[in-house]
């Protein structure tokens, strides 16, 4: 059982607005996995990645927004991480050829905001869900869906057997089926197979 408070969408939202730090740490461990994810498929660097979602964390501590629902605080969260990690192309000579493909590819479809915001959200209830799994199997999942690495990569770095990598992923995905609607499931796969 998790030990996180749960707060409803109305307390959340009215403590954010409050500057209330156990409302705004909650949002935080919530959002922040999936945003970096996020940001990283923009720009293609982690650290950069992480560096920009702190940024927009700290902004929204600085000066709180109201916002009317649970919806207009996520738009807020991924318009400003987007509009960051743009920014920080922008200023990135060598991501020039990358950065124009990316506002190409924005301009091609009016349903790419809807979109990454699905996306967002599966990755969201993804790492939440597998910072739950028991730690080896957890970073073995980790490893392999999310960072995309092969059996005998994962095996390697960590320095176990090949067997013990498919067992820990079958296990984990085992328990991800569980505790996961098959929504969820399907379009993370989906997702992962284009991230």
């Amino acid at each position: 059982m998790s030990q996180e408070p749960s707060y409803n969408e109305y307390q959340l939202l009215r403590g954010l607005t409050a500057g209330n730090t156990s409302h705004y740490s909650y949002i935080f461990k919530e959002y922040y996995s999936a945003l970096c994810h996020y940001a990283e498929t923009i720009i293609g660097e982690p650290g950069h990645a992480e560096d920009i979602v702190q940024d927009v964390f700290e902004r929204l501590w600085q000066k709180p927004y109201a916002f009317e629902d649970l919806r207009h605080l996520k738009d807020f969260l991924y318009k400003s991480t987007r509009n960051a990690a743009l920014n920080f192309l922008k200023g990135a000579q060598h991501s020039k050829e990358r950065q124009a493909k990316f506002l190409h590819e924005q301009e091609q479809s009016a349903t790419a905001d809807d979109l990454d915001i699905i996306r967002m959200e599966v990755f969201r209830v993804i790492y939440r869900e597998i910072s739950n799994l028991p730690d080896q199997c957890g970073k073995i999942v980790r490893m392999s869906y999310i960072e995309g690495l092969k059996n005998e990569q994962i095996a390697e770095i960590l320095s176990i057997s090949l067997q013990t990598v498919k067992n820990q992923k079958t296990r984990g995905m085992k328990l991800l089926r569980m505790r996961l609607s098959p929504v969820v499931l399907a379009l993370f796969s989906l997702f992962s197979h284009h991230a």
